[in-house]
């Protein structure tokens, strides 16, 4: 905080280190009809108002209060969506997708893990063997063709 600052009772004193919580907003029953389910068609109908689907709100961008990394977050969804849906196939095993609420950043305990990927852009098959991967690229099981193992 830079100023002392007061909230709906609570008291904020200056130079105090404030986090939102994100998981906590997002799954909030007042705002989100059964909030832990899946259901992306819950915004086929959205408006357009940023309000009522960016978390950080929907103001001017270069007046008010916005993450300063949306629009490269934005994008970077984009790609990472278009690579997971166009470019490539693979198969999603059966992991624990449980999050702790206690661990920063929250992420499912087993993270996220896909198998038998192979890409659907002809590359040479050297560059692209079939293993498991985590989403962020570390290998964790290789394929028939001897490739390292790493756990």
């Amino acid at each position: 905080m830079r100023d002392d600052f007061d909230w709906q009772g609570y008291r904020f004193p200056k130079n105090t280190r404030v986090l939102l919580d994100l998981y906590g907003t997002n799954r909030d029953r007042r705002t989100w009809i059964d909030p832990e389910a899946f259901r992306p068609e819950r915004f086929k109908q959205w408006n357009g108002s940023a309000y009522n689907f960016i978390t950080q709100g929907g103001g001017d961008y270069y007046r008010n209060h916005r993450c300063p990394g949306e629009w490269i977050t934005i994008e970077l969804a984009k790609v990472g969506t278009t690579a997971l849906t166009r470019m490539m196939r693979y198969a999603v095993p059966d992991q624990d997708m449980s999050i702790s609420i206690n661990r920063f950043p929250m992420v499912p305990r087993s993270r996220f893990l896909i198998e038998n990927v192979a890409s659907l852009i002809p590359v040479r098959e050297e560059t692209a063997p079939e293993a498991t991967y985590d989403l962020i690229g570390k290998q964790l099981q290789s394929n028939e063709r001897g490739i390292r193992k790493e756990h």
